[in-house]
């Protein structure tokens, strides 16, 4: 589900930076990071328990972050990593419905959690979206480049 984000309702901006690398490179602020347009993803995550949860989130198209910084066009993958280093690189499809998001269901992540954002889309299983992003890259892999050769998923997400 794609909707604008009702800005009536006020979310809390992250206190943390995220660095968005891409042509050139931005360190965008929370309070940066909420004026850009927001957009809800109702998503269901899969937990590694089994568990399901399904939510709507409200963030950051991701490749909206990429708008001062500029994108490859041949980019192939975005690495995405948390505060505490646990990295994802995910294929360039697979993110084009990811959001950064900033609140669930109406109430800033960081008001229920321990982290303040997380990387979202519908298509990315629940392991691989990342809690308290802390910066997010554009990357143009070789077909013989593993992706999961750039991922750091040894700490829990």
């Amino acid at each position: 589900m794609h909707a604008q984000h009702d800005r009536s309702r006020s979310a809390t901006a992250p206190t943390e930076s995220i660095l968005v690398r891409g042509d050139d490179r931005a360190s965008l602020s929370g309070a940066e990071l909420l004026d850009f347009p927001a957009e809800d993803r109702t998503v269901t995550v899969a937990c590694a328990s089994g568990t399901r949860h399904t939510a709507t989130w409200t963030g950051v198209p991701v490749f909206d972050l990429f708008a001062d910084v500029g994108l490859d066009d041949e980019t192939t993958h975005l690495v995405v990593e948390s505060d505490d280093g646990y990295r994802v690189c995910i294929d360039v499809y697979d993110a084009l419905d990811a959001v950064l998001a900033y609140a669930r269901d109406g109430t800033s992540i960081g008001e229920e959690y321990d982290y303040e954002t997380r990387f979202i889309a519908p298509e990315i299983d629940g392991s691989r979206t990342v809690k308290g992003v802390r910066a997010v890259e554009a990357c143009v892999l070789d077909p013989s480049t593993d992706p999961e050769s750039l991922e750091d998923i040894s700490k829990k997400p």
